[in-house]
């Protein structure tokens, strides 16, 4: 898991990523001593995990959670020196808080929670496996190239899932969901990014939570205002947005009566 330390005090930050260091699976990709570099940091690092202390300088970590954009957001592991705050930290979406000093016992049940939200095993890792193997088998010439595949989550179990396969992909808070007929996965990923990774092999993002594969489309319907309702052979029915409208244009080139 990679960490962002968020604190105003170095002397906390240097024990946090201490703690951090005597966990062979985490790592530390940054650290912040104020909420704008931490938001800063969080877009530009794209952590797993943020260690975020209440109080800052120029802003409550709270603040801080409500600034992070939701596609992508990092799980959040609050800290503080008042014990009331807890709530408040779960209410606005943390996923743990930690009464500072930080105890070694307590830093590592947080990070237990934060690996049983990743699942039993990481699927950061398996994803990256999975593209190593792909990249692996595209240099070889006398081969048969691998399927692009993405690693889904489901009841504790992890996936690969043929990107052919799947009807579309949704976005869910910090995760996407990935259905393929009646079946749903999640991965920690965003729309954003899936939609380039896969434009080359027939998706084309409808909506700004929405990426749909053009296989599995059954038929379009004009919905005014240049929207288009898509109908898949799963039966669910998905709605564009008129933002996307060049881009399902670009996609797939339908003829003049269905554009208007």
């Amino acid at each position: 898991m990679k960490l962002l330390v968020v604190d105003d005090d170095a002397p906390a930050r240097s024990t946090l990523v201490r703690l951090c260091g005597s966990c062979e699976d985490v790592r530390v990709i940054g650290e912040a001593e104020s909420g704008a570099a931490a938001i800063d940091a969080a877009i530009r690092l794209c952590p797993d995990v943020m260690l975020l202390d209440v109080e800052l300088p120029d802003m409550t970590g709270f603040d801080v959670l409500r600034a992070v954009p939701s596609e992508g957001r990092p799980l959040s592991i609050m800290m503080t020196t008042r014990p009331e705050h807890a709530a408040t930290a779960l209410a606005e979406g943390a996923l743990d808080y930690l009464v500072k000093p930080v105890s070694v016992g307590r830093f590592e049940r947080a990070m237990d929670r934060a690996r049983d939200r990743f699942g039993s095993a990481s699927v950061e890792n398996l994803a990256k496996l999975v593209g190593a193997e792909h990249a692996t088998d595209r240099m070889n010439d006398d081969s048969e190239a691998w399927p692009t595949l993405l690693v889904g989550e489901r009841q504790h179990r992890l996936y690969p899932l043929d990107a052919k396969k799947i009807d579309y992909i949704e976005a869910d808070g910090n995760y996407v969901t990935i259905r393929i007929g009646n079946c749903e996965y999640i991965s920690r990923d965003s729309v954003k990014r899936l939609s380039s990774e896969l434009a080359r092999v027939g998706y084309v993002r409808i909506s700004r939570s929405l990426l749909v594969n053009i296989r599995s489309v059954l038929f379009l319907e004009t919905a005014g205002h240049g929207a288009y309702a898509f109908t898949l052979t799963s039966g669910a029915c998905l709605y564009s947005t008129s933002a996307y409208r060049a881009e399902i244009l670009h996609t797939l080139p339908l003829a003049p009566a269905a554009t208007r």
